[in-house]
């Protein structure tokens, strides 16, 4: 139950006492001289008992004792109402809880309506093991069924691309030699973040609403998805637009603490995608690891 708590503020005054200066023994001797003058006191007049008894009676006639004030009986229990605010605490958890999952259904399917889109997206990596942080950026591309494409403009030319069969990881920025191929089969499919994070979610995810941030200008609703089972993320955290529900931004938090942001911006659902945009070749001079 909601308590109102006053808060007393006390106040102290401090008083000071001045000394005064002068001669003492003249102010004793001044005192002395000065004699108040002597008042004959009559003799005191004994009254016999019975006279006393009957003014005292008088007295009380004429000034009667009040009388005492009647107790109060006494009450019931004080029962507080309670308060809109207690209501809405003890309703929030299931309320949140429900326009969570709702908002996550809404996503779901705004998601499942696109068949293709594109975006600029902002990448912040974050690894606390190694004490290090990347921001990247560039263009993203998506297209029912199983083709995505992350290519880079910064660090340029680095790109990730599923073609529907394979996944390929092509990071010249950081060895030119080098290209990772993965089968979709495999668990290729999890850099589609949308796929990942937006497919059958009710059933892999425990969805929390978090409040309404805005990205890009846009306001967007704060969910937490927790994974029900096994994954390789520890929690993700979507920013679903409340206009149209597509997500704006996404926050991984994998098993190692390594914390990855994307933000996207000039979103554009069901956009027309060229067939070169899935497909990759490594380049002549490369060795691809099977994975």
């Amino acid at each position: 139950m909601q308590r109102s708590y006053i808060r007393i503020l006390s106040a102290f005054m401090a008083a000071g006492l001045a000394a005064c200066s002068g001669s003492d023994g003249e102010a004793v001797r001044q005192a002395e001289a000065v004699q108040p003058a002597k008042v004959a006191v009559p003799a005191r007049r004994v009254l016999p008992a019975r006279p006393l008894v009957e003014a005292a009676v008088r007295s009380e006639k004429a000034y009667p004792e009040a009388p005492a004030p009647a107790l109060a009986p006494e009450s019931a229990p004080v029962v507080e109402p309670t308060l809109p605010a207690e209501r809405e605490t003890a309703e929030e958890a299931p309320a949140a809880q429900a326009s969570a999952a709702a908002i996550l259904r809404r996503a779901e399917a705004a998601n499942t309506a696109m068949r293709s889109f594109q975006a600029d997206f902002v990448q912040d990596l974050s690894v606390p093991l190694l004490g290090s942080s990347q921001r990247s950026r560039g263009r993203m591309y998506a297209r029912q069924p199983g083709r995505f494409s992350m290519r880079f403009t910064a660090p340029a030319g680095d790109l990730v691309v599923a073609d529907g069969r394979n996944l390929w990881l092509y990071y010249p920025s950081t060895d030119k030699k080098q290209v990772i191929k993965t089968p979709m089969a495999a668990g290729g499919d999890q850099v589609d973040f949308q796929k990942q994070f937006l497919s059958n979610s009710a059933a892999r995810y425990n969805a929390v609403l978090n409040g309404t941030e805005s990205v890009g200008g846009r306001p967007a609703n704060v969910l937490t998805l927790t994974p029900k089972g096994q994954s390789p993320f520890r929690k993700v955290r979507i920013w679903v637009d409340t206009r149209d529900a597509l997500v704006r931004r996404f926050e991984i938090t994998e098993e190692n603490e390594s914390v990855r942001r994307i933000e996207l911006s000039n979103l554009r659902p069901n956009a027309t995608i060229p067939d070169a945009i899935f497909s990759f070749t490594p380049p002549a001079g490369t060795q691809v690891f099977q994975q």
